[in-house]
């Protein structure tokens, strides 16, 4: 069957079913058994644990992986060392440069890369941290227009003025929506609603873009930015992202969230998506259209995000909209009223 290798100490493995098939050890058709096995590779010397499905030969007991499998174990590997790393996923890459019209010559070219390493990049192969530290850079778009003017030797003239053109475009509307938020609805001083700061447009749209990633529904996403932001509070004595919070029926919500969400719509950060639950109930879920730039927060605060993502990634939107309802904050304040982070020391969480 080709020696996968046998099960090592500690090793995890749970039997699916039981399949004839040909075992190569035996030459011969014999029970087969499928499992899930827990197997470590070492990425860069640093062991990673990934679940594969491997095929055992009941009589010799040899193993090899599942052949129809599509994953790949080592692919598996470094997509786990990528995020327990905060590096950036090879479809991340890919889709920032194809929503700039970029070329992988003309990206490689900017960036000073060759270009078959940022293709062995896009297509799953480990990256450098340097490497990975120069893309993200020019993920802001600021910096990809400064990487564009200076290097006129990666673009004809041509080429350039036509993507100069569109990128202070994006800018400029991105700009033109951010005054009118500030001027309309986050025109307020640093106080005990905001956390002590400034609203920070640009921290909270990426922190939703975070929480968005794979999708999420409104009322969960609302109590995500609303722990996150209490729980730094709490630990730091500063938000993350400046916003106010209201007290709402459906738990602590960002004052205002629907504009700013609407907002993002318009810039293409996000979209909505129609979802269907039970009994024919029509919902809308948020996702994620650009990747958050994670450059616009400090290590404490992406370790904030990281933490409550993970707390509460198996709660639905009841359950942690329940939860939020026994926060002391909420429950001292009345419908509309604003929730003061000095309730950020009596937090549940």
């Amino acid at each position: 069957m080709g020696g996968w290798g046998g099960q090592k100490e500690n090793e995890v493995k749970m039997t699916t079913k039981i399949l004839k098939g040909l075992c190569s050890n035996c030459e011969r058709e014999t029970n087969i058994e499928v499992a899930t096995k827990e197997q470590v590779i070492n990425v860069r010397k640093e062991p990673i644990k990934v679940s594969v499905e491997v095929h055992r030969c009941t009589e010799c007991g040899d193993e090899a992986l599942d052949p129809r499998a599509t994953t790949d174990p080592f692919d598996l590997a470094y997509r786990e060392y990528r995020k327990k790393h905060g590096l950036l996923q090879p479809e991340e890459m890919k889709s920032w440069r194809k929503a700039h019209g970029l070329s992988q010559v003309e990206t490689a070219r900017l960036l000073h890369l060759g270009t078959a390493t940022l293709n062995r990049y896009e297509n799953g192969s480990l990256q450098d941290s340097s490497h990975d530290t120069l893309i993200r850079f020019a993920m802001d778009t600021q910096n990809l227009m400064k990487l564009v003017e200076q290097s006129r030797e990666a673009l004809s003239d041509e080429r350039r003025k036509s993507l100069l053109e569109s990128l202070k475009e994006q800018q400029n509307e991105y700009c033109t929506v951010e005054s009118a938020i500030l001027a309309n609805v986050a025109n307020y001083k640093p106080d005990e609603f905001s956390g002590y700061k400034k609203l920070d447009i640009s921290k909270f749209y990426n922190a939703v873009l975070f929480f968005c990633k794979e999708g999420v529904v409104k009322t969960k996403l609302n109590k995500l930015l609303f722990y996150a932001d209490f729980k730094h509070f709490k630990e730091n004595s500063l938000s993350i992202t400046g916003v106010r919070y209201a007290h709402l029926p459906y738990g602590p919500t960002p004052n205002d969230y629907e504009l700013f969400y609407a907002t993002m719509r318009s810039l293409g950060l996000i979209e909505f998506v129609e979802t269907i639950y039970p009994h024919d109930i029509v919902g809308e879920r948020l996702k994620s259209i650009k990747e958050p730039d994670l450059n616009a927060f400090d290590t404490r605060e992406l370790k904030t995000l990281a933490a409550v993502k993970v707390d509460f990634e198996a709660l639905t939107a009841k359950r942690i909209t329940d939860f939020s309802h026994e926060e002391q904050g909420y429950q001292d304040t009345k419908n509309g009223e604003l929730i003061s982070y000095g309730y950020a020391v009596k937090l549940n969480h």
